[in-house]
């Protein structure tokens, strides 16, 4: 092999990448990478971008370890989302990275991040998206009540984007807040956990409710504020992910990375609080992985309408439902604790499609946690499970909208996802 050889380059300005497609989605979470694919699968021609370098956003990247709200609630829990989350949990099972425990009258899968990136990797290439990673937005055009087009910068140069639908599955609203759209956020601070996996832990694991009765005792002594939380192991896998911390997650760079920072004291105090607390299980444990600083709700779109806390209470479906759902109403408000309020077996969540559509522009619509609803009930719906039923309608009111949303009529949406309305196949577990 010859020997390469040092050249000189002139200095250029880094060169400008112009995409045009059918349908831009900006963030690769499970709502946005849904979006894509279910999007790709119906011809359209599709780009995702997102800021991360790595595909997943938090569903991979947040160690959540948890899928929740795929399963309805009772005796015989039946699946609720269907398409390419059907497909996510048969390559999980293939892979042998899923397992399923007991939880909330229902069923919640734990999973390994790891495969589920390269599941999401696959289907997306498979699917011939164009994704670009790594591209943080800033700046949205608005030409009248349309989106025109998105730019972005990577650290190889400037990405514009032209589309004519878009979705925002950013979790913050990004797409929404850059075009100088209304934006809508709950009155009080939402707390955000950071996820942390832990190696070296002897069995059993203490239960939720000992572990929870014993930080009501002595988490100041340790400097804990949080007084609940969950600590799960993976079956066949010396592991457990620990979620045990509550902070504010502003909209602020400065403010979020100094969260991210402060997380790996806090960290320590909790596994302060496991080794010294239940030694049998801990004394020995250590930290592995720590997840990106996750965050629960921030702030969302302004929709056609907005989906209310008494809709969700009352079960009630509207009549352009596109997606369901039974997790419980899960609210993270305080520092020291979650409000949960749980619903009888059988009860469903219903999202309408008028709560994902902007009401102030005609091609943008929101999928996952940046829905128009009430606090409350977006508790109920930002889920992994939900979620990707939002990104599967997303992409079905794209297919049919031709850059105008507005004009969509729901019931053909609703032929597309027609699975996550009526089907109930039993629960795989």
């Amino acid at each position: 092999m010859l020997e390469p050889r040092r050249i000189e380059i002139a200095a250029t300005p880094p060169r400008s990448r112009v995409i045009a497609a059918d349908l831009c989605v900006v963030g690769a979470g499970a709502a946005g990478v849904t979006a894509a694919v279910e999007a790709a699968r119906q011809g359209l021609r599709v780009c995702l971008i997102d800021g991360l370098p790595q595909i997943g956003g938090q569903s991979v990247n947040g160690l959540i370890g948890t899928l929740c709200g795929f399963y309805s609630t009772g005796d015989a829990p039946y699946q609720l989302t269907y398409g390419f989350a059907s497909d996510v949990l048969a390559d999980l099972r293939q892979a042998g990275a899923i397992s399923h425990r007991p939880g909330r009258r229902s069923y919640v899968a734990l999973y390994d991040e790891a495969e589920l990136a390269a599941i999401y990797a696959r289907h997306l290439v498979r699917a011939g998206v164009e994704v670009v990673l790594g591209a943080v937005l800033t700046e949205v055009t608005r030409e009248g009540d349309r989106i025109g087009a998105l730019l972005a910068q990577t650290r190889y140069g400037p990405v514009s984007v032209t589309a004519t639908t878009y979705v925002d599955a950013s979790g913050d609203a990004v797409v929404a807040a850059l075009a100088g759209l209304p934006l809508q956020q709950p009155d009080v601070p939402v707390y955000g956990t950071t996820m942390f996996s832990v190696a070296g832990v002897r069995t059993p694991v203490p239960l939720r409710a000992a572990i929870i009765a014993r930080l009501e005792q002595v988490a100041e002594a340790y400097g804990l504020t949080r007084k609940d939380g969950f600590v799960f192991a993976f079956p066949a896998r010396d592991l457990c992910l620990v979620n045990l911390t509550h902070y504010d997650t502003p909209l602020d760079a400065v403010a979020m990375t100094a969260r991210a920072l402060d997380a790996h004291h806090t960290i320590a105090r909790v596994m302060d609080f496991l080794r010294g607390e239940f030694p049998d299980a801990f004394g020995a444990a250590r930290v592995q992985s720590v997840g990106q600083p996750g965050v629960r709700q921030t702030r969302g779109i302004v929709a056609q309408r907005c989906l209310t806390t008494a809709e969700v209470r009352a079960g009630i479906r509207p009549d352009d439902a596109v997606g369901r759902c039974a997790w419980p109403i899960e609210f993270h408000g305080s520092a020291e604790g979650v409000h949960w309020e749980e619903f009888p077996d059988g009860h469903l969540t219903w999202i309408p499609l008028s709560a994902m559509i902007a009401r102030d522009v005609r091609n943008l619509v929101a999928a996952g946690r940046c829905i128009d609803a009430e606090p409350f009930a977006l508790g109920a719906v930002r889920v992994i499970g939900p979620c990707m039923a939002m990104g599967a309608a997303a992409a079905a009111a794209a297919r049919l909208a031709n850059g105008d949303l507005h004009a969509v009529t729901p019931g053909n949406v609703q032929a597309i996802v027609a699975d996550n309305l009526q089907r109930t196949d039993p629960a795989i577990v």
